[in-house]
């Protein structure tokens, strides 16, 4: 193998190793005909430390008003008008995560007896 072909070997190699290693986030969660989907702010799909994002959990076939959205950071602004979402704003403290991944539980139906866990990146503003 030439000198030229290892190197690029090499960065192929490392190219798909670190493809491996970014995890899909999942922002959609279904249970037969009920949905909720998580709309970050600018179609994002991880928030930033220390700051407030607006953040919206869609729903399909469920009633926004009984939905129960549990982690830290996140403030409960209401529905928007049409009831098709519950509207947020989440704002994650610094050093407050052991990884950096927030934790969303949501629950939901009669006596939040169903219930999803969204798993968000969270980064450092750059």
């Amino acid at each position: 193998m030439k000198k030229t072909e290892k190197i690029l070997f090499t960065v192929a190699f490392v190219i798909f190793i670190s493809s491996c290693k970014q995890e899909k986030v999942e922002l959609v969660y279904e249970n037969g005909n009920q949905k909720i989907s998580v709309k970050i702010e600018d179609g994002k799909d991880y928030l930033f430390y220390d700051q407030p994002i607006r953040t919206d959990f869609v729903v399909e076939n469920i009633d926004p008003i009984s939905l129960a959205v549990l982690g830290p950071g996140i403030r409960v602004l209401g529905t928007n008008n049409d009831k098709t979402a519950m509207r947020t704003e989440i704002n994650v403290p610094s050093n407050y995560l052991e990884k950096d991944t927030l934790t969303i539980k949501v629950r939901y139906g009669e006596g939040y007896n169903k219930g999803h866990v969204f798993n968000i990146p969270v980064k450092k503003i750059e």
